[in-house]
């Protein structure tokens, strides 16, 4: 067999290799996505400092229920996205955390209690996503450590993890 012919099977089996795991990463991203993600689970991806989580918080920033919005009690870290809806990100601090939101970054969502319908339409907007399983509630029954008050940037230079 000739040098280019081998040469030629050779990348053949190469790309055909590739599209296959190409394939098998876009189903692993889509078979996360219906599988939500625990408070206790999430805590854990948190502490470690090697994985990089991005916190949407879907919730109103402030509500008269026992959970409460955004600006009453927040996992830390968490930026505020009202309903996933874009044209409620364009007044103060919230402009200053749209610049912030990564579409492409591995992101959990949380609503007040996990509700799907939300997940569902936040889910459009970001690439590898999951949902907060019981939502804010579950992270409040699981009394794991959270904050309040209005969102405020984190200062350039600062290090360490957000819990």
């Amino acid at each position: 067999m000739s040098p280019k012919i081998e040469r030629s099977i050779y990348i053949a089996i190469i790309l055909v290799l590739s599209v296959v795991l190409i394939s098998f990463g876009k189903k692993e991203v889509e078979l996360k996505k219906q599988i939500p993600i625990t408070a206790e689970e999430l805590y854990k991806k948190l502490s470690n400092p090697k994985i990089k989580v991005q916190l949407i918080d879907v919730r109103e920033l402030t509500s008269s229920d026992e959970v409460g919005g955004y600006e009453d009690s927040r996992i830390p870290g968490s930026l505020p996205y009202p309903n996933c809806d874009d044209s409620k990100m364009n007044e103060g601090y919230l402009a200053e955390a749209k610049k912030r939101i990564n579409p492409y970054m591995y992101t959990v969502i949380i609503s007040k209690d996990g509700n799907p319908e939300i997940f569902k339409k936040c889910a459009e907007k970001f690439t590898n996503v999951q949902n907060l399983a019981g939502g804010m509630k579950a992270w409040q029954e699981a009394e794991l450590p959270d904050e309040s008050g209005e969102y405020t940037p984190p200062k350039a230079g600062g290090g360490g993890g957000c819990l």
